[in-house]
């Protein structure tokens, strides 16, 4: 596994690169001191830690760069700046440290994202498109995803948000994640008016929304996305419609 830490100021990227090599001691750890030195490397590392604001080649700029040639590694932006979360929902960045940074924050995330890098090496991709909805007397309406010749079932009572990334749809559950190729506007089709479509990249499961606000929205797991300025009005009058069907109910 190699780690890689971009940051302008000396210090700080010696810190990082240290106290990741005291975190994951497994791990090959890189520290550049631009966004160009960065993409210099011709090897990928697995996880990212970037940060935002440095002269020449910003932060977001070379994950783009990263992203458009194909990287798919763990992305975790690091700024002073915390208003920026939300440029990086585009990059799909995994997570999002304000300096400075603390130690336990720090620890935290490098674990999750080992997790999460072993979760996605171990993890299934599917490669055709999930079938219509279908009803089931005991577990509810669910969708047909296909993994090779293996076919999996999915519940929609437990797909929280599905999201589009690098031509793949992710199916988020309460439980796992699910990867196929395939666009997001055929799921949306199918799964029915308790889904809605906050984002270009988003489609989320209106009995998970915890709270919202106008450049928002907070999943009961504490997961936020971001809501198309176009789209919340629409998502208002989903969900509530979606409040009032729970009432009938």
């Amino acid at each position: 596994m190699k780690i890689a830490v971009c940051d302008d100021e000396k210090r700080i990227c010696g810190i990082l690169a240290e106290k990741a090599s005291e975190i994951l001691p497994d791990a090959a750890i890189a520290a550049y001191p631009s966004g160009e030195a960065l993409l210099g490397d011709a090897e990928f590392p697995d996880i990212l830690l970037l940060d935002i604001k440095m002269p020449g080649l910003n932060g977001m700029e070379a994950a783009k760069t990263l992203r458009d040639r194909g990287w798919q590694g763990i992305l975790v932006f690091i700024t002073g700046e915390a208003d920026r979360v939300f440029d990086s929902f585009d990059l799909h960045a995994f997570h999002f440290l304000v300096k400075p940074v603390k130690d336990e924050k720090l620890r935290a995330t490098l674990l999750d994202a080992r997790a999460e890098l072993e979760r996605r090496q171990q993890g299934r991709f599917v490669t055709e498109e999930p079938s219509l909805c279908h009803e089931s007397a005991d577990h509810g309406r669910y969708i047909h995803v296909q993994s090779g010749a293996s076919h999996i079932r999915v519940p929609l009572s437990r797909l929280m948000y599905a999201e589009v990334y690098d031509r793949k749809t992710v199916l988020h559950t309460k439980k796992d994640e699910i990867e196929y190729y395939g666009q997001l506007s055929a799921l949306e089709k199918v799964v029915g008016k308790d889904f809605y479509r906050i984002h270009r990249s988003y489609l989320v499961h209106l009995k998970y929304v915890e709270r919202y606000d106008k450049s928002s929205v907070t999943l009961i797991n504490d997961v936020q996305l971001p809501i198309a300025r176009r789209s919340f009005d629409g998502f208002l009058k989903a969900y509530m419609e979606y409040g009032r069907r729970e009432v009938r109910s």
